[in-house]
């Protein structure tokens, strides 16, 4: 009866544990997926929240050189600038040219780069931009702008949201 006994004891300890060892990477599991699922609403919420005007307020000339304005029209603040991309196509000499910028911290810009030259409305939080404000931006492209021609500008935020602008040069 000792021996029955001892072993009965040990089938059920051998079961409790495997039994706990199964949920143990069940739990990990679905912890992993509820981590994965926040991460996936709080990025969607951003890009609800995400919204950007490009305008090209003044017309450019010729020059290497030319400004247009980002106005955030959502709640998202949008401050990782150097993680913005900024894609310019433009004429010049009869060949279209396109350019991806890089953010520069400090204007002017040097080619191949764009900088935040003024802020408007900039009242909530210095140097972020937040709902209602507008940034206005210098850039500096590899060649002079041909008259006549489009220019475009394409901004896409740092979690992808996209704006563009199309003016006459």
């Amino acid at each position: 009866m000792g021996l029955s006994n001892a072993i009965g004891g040990g089938i059920i300890m051998f079961g409790i544990t495997y039994v706990i060892f199964t949920f143990g990477g069940l739990t990990d599991q679905a912890a992993s997926f509820s981590d994965t699922s926040s991460e996936t609403t709080s990025w969607e919420s951003k890009l609800l929240k995400t919204s950007i005007n490009v305008s090209i307020p003044n017309p450019p000339g010729t020059d290497t050189s030319f400004d247009f304005d980002i106005t955030n029209n959502n709640l998202e603040k949008l401050w990782e600038f150097d993680k913005f991309d900024v894609i310019v196509t433009y004429d010049s000499s009869g060949i279209t040219h396109t350019e991806t910028l890089s953010y520069d911290s400090a204007c002017p810009p040097i080619t191949g780069e764009w900088c935040i030259n003024s802020w408007t409305n900039d009242v909530l939080d210095p140097k972020i931009l937040n709902n209602g404000e507008t940034i206005t931006v210098d850039v500096e492209v590899s060649n002079n702008l041909e008259s006549g021609t489009d220019l475009i500008i394409i901004v896409s935020t740092q979690n992808g949201v996209v704006s563009s602008a199309t003016t006459t040069v």
